[in-house]
């Protein structure tokens, strides 16, 4: 052997020494769970591609090895909701059996029972005890955040602050090869989102079902702990029909001190959230955010539909915000009236309207389950009015408006003298017509098959009337102008683009022609134009900042997923 071959052999021997001394740091971390760590490692050595199967070998070590696709597939069997545990879909028979079982340090996995925003949960035999556990690990561990660790852990410790016998209790916590996990009490049954699929609950075993919740939920307030994410999907339902609190993941909790949130996020499930959480009004958190929540449960529970569920997050929040569920009675004919002022006095925008705890809340679903009288009581009038207004916001801006409108008229022409009968008849009419397709729209805007026509539909009658009324005053028009504007703005409430665009061509439109009916209101001709670029520029203003809003939503919705 020369001693070119020699140096060649020395050489090779050092490279390898060093592969096997960077595959040991390799797995060190992998076990220790620094997956930045390992990342930059392998930046580092990118001649380690010629390991890629073995590496992958080694991560399967930390982590049972699913396919993320069949997970999805498992979370969005509800629509909407995001199911724990447990889950017995068909379409994950195959993997249940080409996966499971599989050990886990002291565990034995036996399958899959759901996921939850950053968790898997698995339903797995503990070794050492003989029995059936619920095991929670993080999703997709090896891109887990520092912070998602902790809210991990701070869920496993916000759950076993306490015990209670409606709440699923947490046994062990740990990490197995830097995979973390806790297990917690296996409930046989299916969550109460998933009942839904069976259809809506009976009233009387929703009433039943719900008291015994807000009695675990009033338990939680007196340890401190508001859930902050109670929803269907987070409650589960065993064989005999009792329900079980879960999910802890977004819990707040408070100290003695003062209300400084020690665990989670301000996040949630807009169906589920009350409006302050909802705001992001953090120091607002309360348990009446609880109750509000146990109210919106109660509702599709007797309608078969949360108070709010548009078609995307943002729209739902703004609902949540600003919005009126509706009357549950119109939705389910056969719903007591008592039952109905339970939900809605749940559902209170302000906190100080609602069940001053889920205790008293309770109390009035076991009075009416007794027959007794219940605390919720109708609202006042103007409670009333302000209500309907929230849940029909746009019929109630064009009747406010034009009772606003028909009272300055009548009062001039009541005051003055010389003003033409004939004419304050016709703009009276005009007014009244408005009034007459506003009622016709909101019913159409109303009925999902024709939402989307309404809004487009409304808003071209919107800028017809406003046209024909200004063609009867006659000219000058003066500021009565800003009539056209204000459409253009109110259309970006409706958060759709295409609606602004199409409000304010349409209002470009109306001028034009009114401008051809009143020629003298183009003297001097650069004012028309100087207007209509006024209202093409606040067009799109407005467009812009609703696409934004848009963007920023589908961003969200992203992240949820």
């Amino acid at each position: 052997m020369t001693s070119e071959d020699e140096h060649a052999e020395v050489d090779e021997i050092e490279i390898d020494s060093k592969r096997v001394e960077v595959l040991d740091q390799y797995l060190e971390l992998l076990h220790a769970g620094d997956a930045r760590s390992c990342e930059e490692l392998l930046q580092q050595n990118p001649d380690l591609e010629n390991y890629l199967e073995c590496l992958h070998v080694l991560d399967s070590l930390a982590v049972p090895k699913l396919d993320e696709t069949a997970y999805r597939n498992l979370s969005d069997s509800v629509e909407g909701q995001t199911p724990v545990f447990p889950a017995s879909e068909d379409s994950a028979s195959g993997l249940r059996q080409a996966a499971f079982p599989r050990e886990f340090g002291d565990y034995e996995l036996q399958g899959i029972l759901g996921r939850g925003g950053m968790g898997i949960v698995f339903e797995a035999r503990q070794k050492n005890l003989d029995r059936t556990v619920a095991l929670k690990m993080i999703r997709a561990n090896h891109l887990a955040s520092e912070e998602e660790i902790r809210r991990f852990y701070a869920e496993a410790k916000a759950t076993a602050r306490f015990s209670h016998p409606h709440i699923v209790g947490v046994h062990d916590v740990g990490q197995v090869n830097g995979q973390h996990y806790y297990t917690m009490d296996y409930v046989a049954g299916e969550t109460l989102a998933q009942s839904f699929l069976h259809g809506e609950w009976e009233a009387e075993k929703a009433t039943r079902c719900l008291a015994v919740v807000a009695r675990a939920v009033d338990s939680l307030h007196q340890q401190n702990i508001v859930h902050r994410d109670l929803k269907p999907a987070n409650i589960m339902i065993d064989g005999s029909g009792e329900p079980f609190i879960t999910d802890f993941g977004l819990a707040k909790i408070f100290d003695l001190q003062g209300p400084e949130t020690q665990t989670g996020a301000i996040l949630g499930t807009p169906s589920y959230m009350s409006p302050e959480q909802a705001a992001g009004k953090k120091t607002e958190i309360s348990a009446l955010s609880d109750v509000y929540s146990l109210g919106a449960i109660l509702y599709e529970m007797l309608t078969g539909r949360p108070p709010f569920k548009e078609s995307n997050p943002l729209d739902t929040l703004v609902q949540v915000l600003e919005g009126e569920p509706t009357l549950p009675a119109k939705l389910n004919p056969n719903l007591s009236r008592e039952l109905e002022l339970i939900c809605l006095k749940c559902l209170e925008k302000e906190p100080e309207r609602r069940y001053q705890s889920a205790v008293e809340l309770a109390e009035d679903l076991e009075a009416y389950l007794l027959g007794d009288p219940i605390q919720a009581r109708p609202s006042g009038m103007v409670h009333e009015c302000a209500r309907w207004a929230r849940r029909e916001p746009a019929l109630a801006a064009h009747l406010t408006g034009m009772i606003a409108i028909f009272s300055i008229i009548q009062g001039n022409y009541l005051f003055s003298t010389g003003l033409d009968f004939y004419f304050h008849c016709q703009v009276l009419a005009v007014i009244g017509l408005w009034a007459i397709v506003s009622l016709v729209f909101q019913r159409l805007l109303n009925w999902e098959p024709t939402e989307n026509f309404a809004k487009f539909g409304w808003s071209a009658f919107d800028a017809a009337l406003l046209t024909t009324l200004l063609y009867l005053t006659g000219s000058p028009l003066g500021p009565l102008l800003i009539g056209y504007p204000l459409l253009v703005s109110a259309s970006g409430m409706f958060f759709r683009v295409r609606l602004v665009w199409f409000m304010t061509i349409v209002c470009l439109t109306s001028y034009a022609v009114l401008i051809v009916l009143l020629p003298e209101e183009a003297n001097p001709p650069h004012y028309p134009l100087i207007f209509a670029a006024v209202l093409s520029v606040v067009g799109f203003v407005v467009a812009y900042q609703v696409y934004r809003v848009r963007v920023l939503s589908r961003h969200f919705e992203s992240q949820k997923r």
